[in-house]
């Protein structure tokens, strides 16, 4: 543990820091503070480092019942405090003891007394650490969860993520998010992954980062809270950096604007998506850094016919795997990363005809061929090709065929 004595008699300081160092040889302990003002002043730079501080109650200029207060308010991580203490001043300790404090010692200190009350405030300390640990690792889960639902999740993600589920992962409104996307490799992806977060973590302290793996491509976000974290223009510069160790490794990787958003991952993951399907296997490792709309706009319409067809190809391939159920144009947009209306002038552009026309050519050609291969009746094969009642179908069916389904079975049998 790294302890701070505060007492305003250079005496006890000196005489307390040389017990401890006696019966603890593993503490550092500082002695140079008077007052509870000077100690104050040091947490506030250094709280992070500082685990325990034993204060004398009555002092000039702060006292101690006014440090452990003043720490409790103002410092994000406030030590543990060991009180000190005479005979008379019974009141003021309970006042220490309100205030935070979790123990005290009577003057003169007793070595026994001594070493039982830093083992109970070690024993107290290697607690809190453990439980912060199991409860790191569970919020890690939840955000990871979390990141993996905006990204993945067919459902609608947008600006209505409220604020509360955001706080209760630790995460608030004021955190800046940078996706990278990896393609994997053939080689261990680990050694790549590893180097290029550890040299980001060494540059900027307060980043944040969690990654996982999804249909053979690595995403890694990074986070930090924007008020108290790194300058993003600096950290973005750092993360194009380092990327080189992917490429240097033999896999391109995707490079997003940083957001406040975090909702906007959702819209930076379709663009990658999109990005992917216009770049050729056979092209060597590259850095895609896609930072503004024009310039991914342009990159994308590079190979824009064949990105379409890619497009239409895979809505097509929904619709058919998909035919007997109640789809949507909104469901198969959202299938191949596209937005509904775009898709609705892309089908009548690649396909000359619309979706819904597409589809319903379909089910009345499956249609056609139950008519012709199986005695079911007219409301089952409504029901298999994709349509809520017969009398729907009867419609579907007359105005593609020009007959109706009972006349069309009846000719069939006929011809035969």
């Amino acid at each position: 543990m790294k302890i701070l004595i505060v007492d305003d008699d250079k005496i006890i300081r000196m005489g307390l820091t040389k017990k401890i160092k006696r019966l603890f040889s593993e503490h550092e302990v500082m002695s140079n503070f008077q007052n509870g003002s000077l100690a104050l002043e040091y947490l506030r730079e250094k709280e992070k480092d500082v685990d325990l501080v034993i204060t004398d109650i009555k002092m000039p200029i702060m006292t101690g019942v006014e440090l452990i207060k003043k720490s409790e308010e103002e410092l994000h991580k406030p030590p543990a405090f060991i009180v000190l203490s005479g005979y008379d001043d019974f009141s003021y300790v309970r006042d220490s003891m309100k205030a935070g404090a979790t123990n005290y010692l009577l003057k003169p200190i007793g070595e026994e007394e001594l070493k039982k009350a830093l083992r109970d405030v070690e024993l107290k300390i290697n607690y809190k650490k453990k439980e912060k640990e199991m409860i790191n690792k569970s919020i890690n889960v939840l955000r990871k969860d979390f990141f993996k639902h905006i990204l993945f999740s067919n459902k609608d993600t947008d600006c209505s993520i409220s604020s509360s589920l955001l706080q209760n992962m630790q995460l608030d409104e004021d955190y800046v998010y940078n996706m990278i996307v990896i393609e994997r490799g053939k080689k261990d992806d680990n050694i790549p992954l590893r180097c290029f977060i550890r040299n980001i973590l060494k540059k900027c302290r307060d980043v944040e980062y969690l990654f996982f793996y999804y249909e053979n491509t690595i995403y890694v976000i990074l986070y930090y809270n924007i008020n108290i974290g790194e300058n993003v223009k600096y950290l973005r510069g750092e993360i194009i950096k380092e990327a080189d160790v992917f490429i240097d490794n033999y896999r391109n990787v995707y490079i997003l604007e940083s957001t406040e958003k975090v909702w906007k991952l959702r819209e930076q993951f379709r663009l990658v998506i999109k990005v992917k399907e216009t770049v050729s296997s056979n092209c060597k490792p590259k850095k895609y850094i896609l930072n503004q709309a024009d310039k991914l706009s342009e990159f994308c319409n590079k190979d824009k016919k064949n990105s379409n067809s890619i497009a239409i190809e895979l809505a097509k391939k929904y619709i058919i795997n998909n035919f007997n159920k109640d789809i949507t144009l909104k469901d198969v947009a959202e299938e191949v990363y596209l937005s509904h209306n775009y898709l609705s002038e892309l089908f009548k552009k690649e396909e000359g005809e619309g979706f819904y026309d597409f589809l319903s050519n379909y089910r009345i050609k499956k249609a056609k061929e139950i008519l012709m291969t199986t005695n079911l009746k007219v409301y089952e094969i409504a029901e298999y090709v994709g349509y809520s009642d017969s009398i729907t179908f009867g419609r579907a069916f007359k105005k593609i065929t020009g007959t109706t389904p009972n006349c069309f079975r009846n000719s069939m049998l006929i011809k035969k």
